[in-house]
């Protein structure tokens, strides 16, 4: 069976590394848009070297969901993947039964993990699929066409809407209604450890921004410079919804001033725009996934279908994976 899975974040990777496992003979192939893996979970590095979280920041969960996802949080913890999150935090409402890890490589590396251990056929990064027949061929812009037996596609439910794919009115209205936030990240670069606050993450009570991390202590990494990401809020995201990276840029640096002013000048700054941050609506029911198409299946998942955390791409990629046996049987 030959399988093509739309999107290289956290849900399309942890369904192939479960696909391995559970279906035989399955030849995968990955295609995403992006130069390389991580969707959500990408981050951006500073002249020295050090790096910041541009989407997910930290992975909370508790114990009755890590004994039900063992499968999948036990080898990343094991591997270090996934380590406890023992920084200071500041501002966030605290629940007893709560554990926080942290990926001390990146939040990307969590996708690289699934990635490396899936044994994917073939993975092509800026491939943008455009169009998918009833029968299985699929075009991108750049014109390149290739046929599959089976298509899963994890992208946020507007760009699902984007591809001329083959659906049902009742799924394209359902679909339709499905929203996300929209997001800035605002993202600083020292050159030595230099800041002093006696919080390393804080969640902030401002109309701009809502959370802020010293990504470096975060992660424990406390002699390498200084780098800080700060999120805005979805009510800021959604107000500027329309702006560019480079029109929000002078906007966001006057707030960090006005909020730290007795920062020094960072060595580089920059801002990042995530059009579709977290899903506030998700589809109707949280169904884990949805058939788009029966005669060549295309199945449709990702944190649209249930909710934007890790376990809700764990949650996705199980329901995909069952449709998919289910196929197959």
């Amino acid at each position: 069976m030959k399988v093509l899975l739309i999107g290289c974040g956290l849900t399309s990777t942890i369904t192939a590394y479960l696909l391995r496992t559970r279906v035989p003979n399955i030849h995968l192939t990955l295609w995403d848009k992006a130069r390389g893996p991580g969707g959500r979970t990408s981050v951006r590095r500073g002249p020295s070297g050090t790096f910041v979280d541009l989407g997910a920041q930290f992975i909370s969960t508790d114990a009755t969901t890590l004994s039900k996802y063992s499968a999948i949080y036990e080898p990343l913890i094991s591997t270090k993947t996934l380590t406890p999150m023992n920084c200071k935090i500041e501002g966030i409402s605290e629940s007893h039964h709560k554990q926080h890890f942290i990926a001390p490589s990146g939040a990307n590396s969590l996708v690289k993990y699934f990635l490396n251990n899936a044994s994917i056929d073939c993975t092509k990064f800026e491939r943008r699929v455009c169009a998918i027949t009833p029968s299985g061929k699929v075009t991108c812009i750049c014109g390149s066409e290739e046929s599959f037996d089976l298509i899963v596609i994890t992208a946020p439910a507007p760009q699902i809407l984007q591809m001329d794919c083959p659906m049902s009115q009742t799924v394209r209205y359902e679909l339709e209604k499905v929203t996300y936030s929209t997001r800035f990240t605002y993202n600083m670069f020292y050159e030595k450890p230099i800041l002093e606050t006696e919080w390393d993450v804080k969640f902030l009570n401002d109309e701009t921004f809502r959370y802020v991390s010293i990504e470096n202590r975060k992660r424990e990494q406390h002699n390498l410079p200084d780098c800080v990401v700060f999120h805005t809020t979805k009510e800021f995201g959604q107000q500027h919804i329309k702006g560019t990276t480079e029109s929000m840029f002078q906007m966001l640096n006057d707030k960090v001033n006005k909020l730290f002013p007795e920062w020094p000048l960072p060595a580089s700054c920059n801002v990042h725009k995530w059009l579709y941050s977290q899903v506030t609506t998700p589809y109707s029911n949280n169904p884990g996934c949805v058939l788009l198409n029966e005669s060549i299946p295309i199945i449709a998942g990702g944190d649209s279908f249930t909710q934007s955390t890790f376990n809700g791409c764990i949650e996705s990629a199980l329901k995909i994976c069952e449709t998919i046996e289910n196929f197959k049987s």
